[in-house]
């Protein structure tokens, strides 16, 4: 599992896809592009280093499914901070919205390594407060 883990997390097309949705954004400034990318990139490399410790496999299964809970909350957060920026001036904050928009592409190939169920369990626990203030 461990090895399956770390080669889908460091295959080299997420990084170019993220650079690739990153500047379609209009007038999508290199520099941010760059820092983005050094961000996920950290992120990404800190869970590896992480799964790399871990030598049982339903240990890898349980810190991936950790790790998703923390990538999708931080993706929630970014996209409510962007959407309420867009409420108020009518423009996403770009910082905002470039992380947004590479944590999701990460979160999909975390999502991959958990099962269905596991999926499933996670974005119910996660929807529980937001359905607890509607």
């Amino acid at each position: 599992m461990l090895q399956r883990a770390i080669e889908t997390l460091t295959n080299p097309q997420i990084e170019t896809k993220i650079r690739e949705a990153l500047e379609t954004w209009p007038d999508a400034d290199p520099a941010m592009v760059a820092r983005t990318l050094a961000w996920i990139t950290a992120l990404r490399d800190d869970l590896c280093n992480l799964l790399r410790t871990i030598e049982d496999d339903e240990q890898i299964a349980e810190t991936l499914a950790i790790n998703y809970i923390e990538l999708k909350s931080r993706w929630i957060a970014l996209n409510t901070k962007a959407n309420y920026c867009i409420f108020r001036t009518g423009v996403a904050d770009a910082e905002s919205a470039f992380r947004g928009t590479s944590i999701s592409m990460l979160l999909g190939e975390v999502e991959g390594l958990l099962t269905p169920t596991d999926i499933t369990t996670i974005t119910e626990f996660l929807a529980q407060p937001i359905r607890r203030a509607a």
